[in-house]
């Protein structure tokens, strides 16, 4: 019939509630499905946390300490056994094959020894979860940029007596920057911490420069608990995300182990403490420790030594160490920025929808 005789024929307020009613019955099962897909939606999955059990700190203790005697004594030993043979040799002098085997002896042995302390931090996970019970891709990554690292020092150290035997201004930048780079904010912080792992009341850590001598901060401390290990303050503005946060204070000798690892480029190590073993309240602080370390290290060892060893390169004398280790720092200054700036909440969820 025409809309004139609908009108006509019925009421205007009967013909507006029977066109009300079959525009609520269509939208209601959108609606139905559209608050169903919200919720599941606005419950993020939380990853679980695990407790290091003791036994298991005072081995990751004991490793980080006889991984820190080890390495230094091989880079010391390797850079004065390189220095004699260059004395007697010159510029052109590749290094001693005990000073090769040594090398690679020690950072295979670190290597190993990471991969194997990674995976015993794995087992309490395969109880409950079976998706943390294995390795993530991204696990070789840290892997490899740790090596990596360990590695362009252990070049960077044979390199100087080159340096010294062919220009007096190279070997002092390259020295300097050395000392600087590697010497304050890599050996200097890793012996450190190291201390702070033996030492139960030591709350010292990268972004608290002032507890270097002292260790302990009663106006920085929060129920027993450092600056470096608080959670967010703004609960009130992500009032919705209450269930990522965890009410239980901050593991301190996770966290302690955690840092040390980094420091002596234990990447992998670093990242399975960090992904099984620290809240996600306190993993901002070890991003943040993360990017800053590898970006300085970057900018103020690799690039400047890539430079120094090219300038030797095209002025002095070629030398195949030199151009390993020059190979080796650019590669090592690009691939150790791109892991620093890839946020471990991203691979972890990538990872668990590939999973899913």
């Amino acid at each position: 019939a025409p809309p004139g005789d609908l009108a006509r024929r019925y009421d205007t307020q009967v013909l507006r509630e029977y066109l009300l009613e079959q525009d609520t019955h269509d939208v209601r099962p959108m609606r139905s499905e559209f608050i169903e897909d919200t919720s599941s939606q606005q419950q993020p999955q939380v990853p679980e946390v695990y407790d290091l059990r003791p036994r298991y700190f005072r081995m990751l203790r004991l490793l980080l300490g006889a991984n820190s005697l080890a390495y230094w004594s091989a880079v010391f030993y390797c850079g004065y056994a390189y220095s004699l043979h260059v004395a007697e040799s010159g510029t052109k002098a590749l290094p001693p094959l005990d000073v090769g085997l040594l090398g690679v002896f020690v950072i295979g042995t670190q290597s190993t020894v990471e991969f194997a302390a990674a995976a015993c931090l794995l087992q309490p996970a395969r109880a409950s979860d079976a998706r943390s019970a294995c390795f993530r891709a991204w696990d070789g990554a840290a892997w490899l940029t740790g090596a990596g690292a360990r590695l362009a020092i252990l070049l960077d150290v044979m390199c100087l007596p080159l340096m010294k035997r062919a220009s007096s201004l190279l070997f002092l930048l390259s020295a300097s920057t050395f000392a600087f780079a590697i010497g304050i904010f890599v050996l200097l912080l890793q012996m450190r911490l190291l201390v702070g792992l033996f030492i139960g009341s030591d709350n010292f850590s990268y972004d608290k420069p002032d507890l270097f001598f002292k260790g302990r901060d009663a106006h920085g401390m929060l129920d027993g608990v450092p600056i470096a290990a608080r959670p967010p303050l703004n609960r009130d503005e992500d009032e919705a995300m209450d269930g990522l946060h965890s009410d239980r204070s901050p593991p301190l000798n996770t966290i302690k182990a955690a840092n040390c690892a980094h420091f002596s480029d234990l990447l992998m190590l670093h990242a399975v403490l960090n992904r099984l073993y620290i809240p996600l309240s306190c993993q901002e602080t070890q991003e943040f420790t993360l990017s800053a370390t590898s970006f300085s290290r970057c900018f103020c060892e690799d690039v400047v030594q890539c430079s120094v060893k090219f300038f030797f390169l095209m002025d002095c004398d070629m030398n195949l160490l030199v151009l390993m280790s020059l190979l080796l720092s650019a590669a090592q200054a690009v691939s150790s920025c791109f892991y620093a700036s890839t946020s471990s909440m991203d691979l972890r969820s990538i990872d668990d929808g590939m999973h899913d």
